[in-house]
């Protein structure tokens, strides 16, 4: 039998192992399960509610400001307003009482910076794990008028993305990896990638660009390229990706260079992928807001190409990503 690798399961996967088996199907369910879409929809006839769920697994620093951050994400994508917050927490029997405290406190502050209450859930010792893992459960609410899909990208939408490529990946790697990083490019070198922590959300973004938006995505695991990807398959389109011109940082060229990873498979949050019929007015808000945001594509009708170094290339989809990569050969 196949032994299944670490990291997201596969689009193939989830559409003939998981999928099928989600219990009957009520009316009120206006988004259900589906490649591309982080969260579900239910009509409770004056608003839409939106639900999100996400496990923290892979970070093992600021767990609990990732945890706030990852599922709130989800929910402003389909341009909700932010409620509230659910979490199970899963603690290993080594941890102390003041690591306890510490990543509430994490949560607390994450949560008010983004006006959300945390309103209940599960904490346990757990044995047989290693570090704590957390799963987030977050609500959010949005007018009928107002939901978007990643279903809703239309051919002819350019593709913008915000800030850069491997903005989580930079912050986790150089977290993970803090002493060889340091001993590779210096400590204030690694000191500076770690913040990139601070990048993460995607709400800010999402605020100001959900009237001009046919749809937004936030680049988690598998990069910018697997939101891409995510993104069409949902709408049931293709896609041409100018690969030149995606931003990547010279911290995390620097990063992905030594551990020999490509910048664009690896896990992004704070990069929002959004598409859009008015490209130039939209990136105009962002910028007047100090969001930097750029143009790295086009939706087309079928066909998923990448433009590199002039040449066209087919669109290669990877089913994991990168940075488990470098967590596992370590």
């Amino acid at each position: 039998m196949k032994k299944i690798k670490t990291g997201k399961l596969t689009p193939e996967f989830l559409e003939k192992k998981i999928f099928p088996y989600t219990g009957p199907k009520r009316d009120e369910v206006i988004l259900r399960p589906k490649i591309g879409e982080d969260s579900a929809v239910i009509d409770f006839n004056n608003d839409l509610a939106v639900f999100s769920v996400d496990p923290i697994t892979g970070a093992i620093e600021n767990l609990g400001f990732l945890s706030v951050n990852v599922s709130i994400n989800d929910v402003v994508t389909n341009g909700a307003e932010p409620l509230a917050l659910m979490f199970s927490v899963l603690l290993p029997e080594s941890i102390t009482e003041r690591e306890i405290e510490n990543l509430m406190k994490q949560i607390n502050e994450a949560s008010m910076v983004l006006n959300v209450e945390v309103i209940g859930g599960h904490t346990e010792i757990t044995p047989g794990i290693a570090q704590p893992i957390i799963t987030t459960f977050a609500i959010g609410k949005v007018g009928k008028k107002g939901l978007l899909t990643s279903a809703s990208a239309k051919p002819g939408d350019s593709i913008i993305i915000t800030k850069g490529a491997g903005i989580e990946g930079t912050s986790i790697l150089a977290s993970t990896f803090s002493g060889e990083l340091s001993d590779k490019f210096g400590i204030d070198f690694v000191k500076k990638a770690k913040e990139y922590i601070k990048k993460i959300s995607v709400a800010k973004e999402a605020y100001f660009a959900k009237n001009l938006a046919s749809s937004m995505h936030d680049a988690t695991e598998g990069g910018i390229y697997g939101a891409i990807y995510e993104l069409s398959y949902a709408a049931n389109t293709g896609f041409i990706i100018y690969e030149n011109e995606i931003p990547v940082s010279d911290f995390t060229k620097k990063i992905c260079n030594y551990f020999n990873i490509i910048p664009y498979y690896l896990i992004s949050s704070g990069t929002l992928v959004i598409t859009t019929a008015y490209p130039e007015k939209l990136i105009r808000i962002l910028h007047d807001n100090a969001i930097f945001a750029k143009v790295v594509g086009k939706v087309t009708k079928n066909d998923r190409i990448v433009m590199r170094n002039g040449s066209k290339c087919r669109f290669e989809f990877r089913e994991r990503d990168e940075l488990w990569k470098v967590l596992e050969r370590r």
